[in-house]
């Protein structure tokens, strides 16, 4: 069967970048290898942001975001509140977001697929691309947004695969009254690298759920059960059961780590997870992988316009990506993830940054931007720098030594 355009993927980007496809009037294929409504391992926080492409409806955001708390081994809670609708975000279980983009996508005119495994693309020149899997099908171009799932899939088309961290998670039932009274509208953020060194835990509030997790670089089951006896948790959950989800009460996913160097060849691009497109800081990508999703729809319609799908021609969306998504955001991201996860000082940065924002406004709002993603990460790391001798006193003169060379490093990215 014949289609102009077969996404491979139907998380965030590939939703996004089918939508948008369709919309344009071309034949539209998305093929998903899950069946409908899988449960995705994910915290599901969801930046307020992601409505610049689709509204979020309330049924879909379960738990509107107002705030977060802090914490580190000698600190905490340390809390912020995001005032102001750009600050807000919600949490969500991804079964629900990813089947509601899917739905849109569809709505909007696209074809989706589920349950269909692709297992091999072929490219064939000045031709088609042949799409391998139960079925066959062929293209004239071809968008993976498989995650980082679909390595061999990249590797077979000669595309990079980015390097990825381990995030692990389970779902805990609490009583609504529970979470309101105990959690709220906040999500909470834990910095300790003897839990994790390269990495972070969480605990996000859903419907009548906590999402509890780590991720990091080499995370395994025991740095997971190891942050569920950490005490705050610990007397929080004591007694909860973990839901179960497709046989399992603990899942685990690859992120991310960074961008692939060349996200796209003749009559492919790639999108989201797969390219890397994860914010390396928090390790939010929905956004990031929509944003991709919907470029990589619009260079395609762009190359079905001109009839020519080749590398020339794709190479329009890298240098967008780049424009809208790297040089004000994952560069300075990049900086940030350098600064906090390589100067082994990840603890004391996190609450010195705090402590200069308790009486310094501007300092807060690009602290609490840092988790809404309602400020660039170029406008956040100039207001750090613009502060760096002050968090250099914070820090002390030990610590200040072990943090130049970092600096210097990260100021190079």
């Amino acid at each position: 069967m014949k289609y102009d355009l077969v996404i491979v993927g139907g998380g965030p980007g590939g939703a996004t970048a089918a939508k948008i496809a369709a919309e344009s009037g071309v034949k539209v294929l998305l093929i998903e290898a899950a069946e409908e409504s899988r449960y995705k391992c994910c915290a599901g926080g969801i930046p307020i942001r992601n409505e610049d492409f689709t509204p979020i409806p309330k049924g879909v955001g379960e738990r509107e975001i107002t705030g977060g708390v802090l914490f580190t081994p000698k600190s905490g809670p340390m809390e912020f509140e995001a005032s102001g609708k750009e600050n807000k975000g919600y949490c969500m279980f991804r079964t629900d977001f990813d089947k509601y983009l899917l739905d849109v996508s569809q709505d909007a005119g696209a074809q989706i697929m589920y349950g269909a495994r692709v297992k091999r693309i072929e490219i064939n020149k000045g031709n088609a691309v042949k799409i391998i899997g139960p079925q066959e099908f062929q293209s004239e171009c071809v968008i993976l947004a498989t995650g980082l799932g679909g390595g061999i899939l990249q590797r077979n088309l000669g595309l990079e695969v980015p390097p990825m961290v381990n995030g692990i998670q389970a779902e805990i039932d609490v009583p609504e009254s529970i979470v309101d009274e105990q959690f709220g509208n906040r999500v909470w953020e834990f910095f300790n690298r003897d839990l994790i060194e390269h990495g972070i835990a969480w605990v996000f509030p859903k419907s009548q759920t906590l999402s509890v997790g780590v991720l990091g670089k080499g995370a395994k089951m025991n740095h997971f059960e190891a942050f569920l006896k950490n005490p705050f948790i610990k007397e929080k959950i004591e007694g909860r059961k973990m839901r179960v989800f497709g046989g399992r009460k603990v899942w685990a996913a690859p992120i991310p780590d960074r961008i692939i160097m060349k996200p796209y060849r003749d009559r492919v691009m790639v999108v989201g997870d797969a390219c890397g497109t994860a914010d390396p800081i928090l390790y939010e990508g929905i956004y990031q992988a929509r944003l991709s999703g919907k470029i990589a729809a619009e260079v395609f319609y762009q190359a079905y316009e001109k009839e020519d799908f080749g590398d020339a021609s794709l190479s329009k969306y890298h240098e967008l990506l780049m424009k809208y998504l790297y040089q004000e955001e994952l560069r300075y991201s990049y900086k940030f993830h350098h600064l906090l996860y390589h100067s082994g000082l990840l603890e004391r940065i996190i609450e010195a940054a705090y402590t200069m924002a308790q009486d310094d406004p501007e300092m807060m709002q690009s602290t609490i931007s840092l988790f809404t993603g309602s400020e660039t990460r170029k406008h956040s790391w100039d207001v750090m720098m613009s502060r760096k001798w002050k968090l250099v006193k914070l820090l002390g003169i030990k610590n200040s030594v072990k943090l130049v060379p970092t600096l210097i490093k990260a100021l190079r990215i």
